[in-house]
């Protein structure tokens, strides 16, 4: 069987070149993508792959029995087989890195924002799949759970990179959102809307309450065990979920 594998156009030259192409392309993507530690990490898992493939090719040069010669040929295969792999996540991840840092460089605009959501899935989606398939529940539930969770971690990591109050996910987007969901609700009557509104506004006016609430959103989003003692215990245990 190996005999017949090696026959089919897995000559260890044409092996060695589809490997020295795939791991050009994949640096060059990664360097594109500009984060240092992504590179060095990137840079320490091919480097592994280059050594076994190094190994590789010096065995089947070597005068060893054909069987593992051809061994040496499959392996090789299997290697440059998720090498593409690897190259088609960088290339559905370039576009997610470059719209990450459009939202953090300059202006953000909301197209930028749109951007990073819709690529930050697809990537995400893509680099699960296998997961999403050995997950024990519906893959398309998986992968929509888990590119949602970390395109928002994402998004909120960039944003306190820059600055540890500027998270997109903080007390400004909860008073926006309040302020959208009055205007939405067409049922509510104008007197209680403007009541509501003044709410919002006096709730946003006050320093100590708008810091509050991002430190919770804040630990809601990265630490959500902080919250334990600080008011989930009670929580629970007032719906009747804790005892």
């Amino acid at each position: 069987m190996l005999d017949q594998l090696a026959q089919i156009n897995m000559s260890i030259y044409f092996q060695t070149v589809v490997f020295i192409a795939l791991m050009a392309i994949v640096i060059r993507l990664h360097w594109k993508m500009g984060s240092l530690t992504h590179m060095a990490l990137c840079a320490v898992k091919y480097f592994v792959f280059v050594l076994i493939f190094i190994y590789l090719f010096l065995n089947w040069a070597s005068d060893v029995n054909p069987s593992l010669r051809n061994s040496s040929i499959l392996i090789m295969t299997l290697i440059n087989l998720y090498m593409l792999w690897q190259v088609g996540i960088a290339a559905v991840e370039l576009p997610y890195r470059r719209a990450l840092n459009s939202c953090v460089e300059g202006v953000c605009t909301a197209t930028d924002m749109e951007q990073a959501f819709s690529t930050g899935k697809r990537f995400y989606k893509v680099r699960y799949f296998f997961a999403a398939l050995t997950s024990g529940t519906a893959p398309w539930h998986f992968l929509r759970g888990i590119a949602a969770e970390r395109t928002r971690d994402d998004l909120h990591r960039v944003f306190i990179g820059v600055d540890s109050k500027a998270s997109v996910f903080g007390s400004k987007l909860y008073y926006h959102f309040l302020r959208n969901q009055l205007a939405a609700d067409k049922s509510m009557p104008a007197d209680k809307r403007s009541e509501r509104l003044r709410a919002v506004d006096t709730l946003e006016r006050d320093p100590w309450l708008t810091e509050k609430t991002s430190v919770f959103l804040n630990n809601l989003l990265t630490a959500p065990e902080d919250l334990l003692d600080a008011g989930l215990k009670d929580s629970l245990i007032d719906e009747g979920k804790m005892v």
